[in-house]
């Protein structure tokens, strides 16, 4: 499998992934989920090859996700052939949860979804000071993927919850706190870090850390609502959760009600769920309940309609069906967790 938008290259007793579509913020298509999926496996098994960097060309964006434009174009008609886009994904973040080596993710810039899936779950996470953060799909009619279910489900108190419903976007020393990455770089180059691994002589885990440690940059949290987020997503449903924050009214409050109203009502009533379960299901189970989700998404009409409103006519309207929250019934939610 070759592709340009991918780029490989062994440098030493390094292996070197470089996201290289920065037209479109690094949006992976299925060519460049089976080149690395390959190539990772290839490295696995190599004697020489002791750890994994990935990183992007671009400053801007590590990866803003999936190319759901593609996947608007192929259209719900084929949607089992779609569903192979998101195996194919669903895989390759397994692999890299389980990779044998350490796997260390360089994040300058925006991560979203899918790039989510292919850095949040490696060994090392470095983020830096261009860094922001978000699971943006119940904006456009889908929900957390990639196993987010997995890591949304177990951040501190009901943060993963607010980040999964809300998509709200966050930096780099928010997801330190979070523990959704490791190291916070702050004015410190990727030729500097990269360096500095190849100056390595142990290539445990252990030694990796206490290689980086010294670069990480500690940031108090200022500008985190932790305890606004506690009162308002400790709920029971997504209704409750809108009646908080309007009891809560704050300027964070208004924002968040704003965007979780824009956003689909099943999406967000499905994303709920999805996450109390996770909360009880290992990784790989994770993994297999989004597969489920994934393929009773794209047999309905929202997804397409979301890719629609928000990125290819970009009138910012989706209609949405069912258009509130009341009319999303149990049933309907349950069907989606069904095979």
């Amino acid at each position: 499998m070759s592709t340009d938008f991918i780029l490989f290259k062994e440098t030493q007793f390094m292996g070197e992934v470089i996201l290289n579509r920065p037209k479109v913020y690094n949006a992976l298509n299925h060519d460049m989920i089976l080149a690395l999926y390959q190539k990772l496996r290839v490295w696995e098994k190599a004697p020489h090859i002791k750890l994994i960097l990935i990183s992007s060309s671009s400053d801007k964006a590590f990866c803003a996700g999936g190319d759901i434009k593609a996947v608007y174009e192929k259209g719900m008609a084929h949607h089992e052939e779609l569903h192979q886009f998101f195996q194919s994904e669903y895989r390759l973040n397994h692999l890299i949860y389980h990779y044998p080596k350490p796997y260390i993710a360089f994040l300058d810039g925006i991560t979203m979804g899918g790039g989510a899936g292919i850095s949040i779950h490696g060994s090392h996470r470095i983020a830096t000071e261009n860094f922001s953060f978000a699971m943006p799909e119940t904006a456009i009619g889908f929900y957390p993927d990639v196993g987010s279910s997995y890591f949304l489900s177990r951040c501190i108190d009901k943060t993963g919850l607010y980040l999964g419903l809300a998509g709200a976007r966050i930096h780099a020393a928010q997801t330190c706190f979070l523990k959704l990455t490791d190291y916070f770089f702050k004015n410190i180059s990727f030729e500097k870090i990269r360096s500095t691994l190849l100056s390595l002589e142990s290539f445990s885990n252990h030694s990796i850390r206490e290689c980086l440690l010294p670069f990480h940059h500690e940031e108090k949290l200022t500008d985190f609502p932790l305890e606004a987020i506690q009162r308002c997503f400790n709920a029971s449903s997504v209704e409750e959760i809108f009646e908080n924050l309007k009891t809560e009214n704050t300027v964070w409050a208004k924002v968040t009600l704003k965007n979780l109203e824009k956003s689909s009502p099943l999406s967000l009533k499905t994303t709920f769920e999805q996450l109390q379960k996770a909360k009880n299901l290992d990784f790989s189970n994770c993994l297999k309940m989004e597969s489920t989700l994934t393929k009773n998404f794209l047999k309905d009409p929202n997804f397409y309609e979301g890719i629609r409103a928000l990125l290819i006519d970009k009138d910012q309207l989706p209609k949405w069906e069912p258009n509130t929250l009341a009319l999303v019934s149990e049933k309907k939610i349950n069907h989606f967790f069904c095979f």
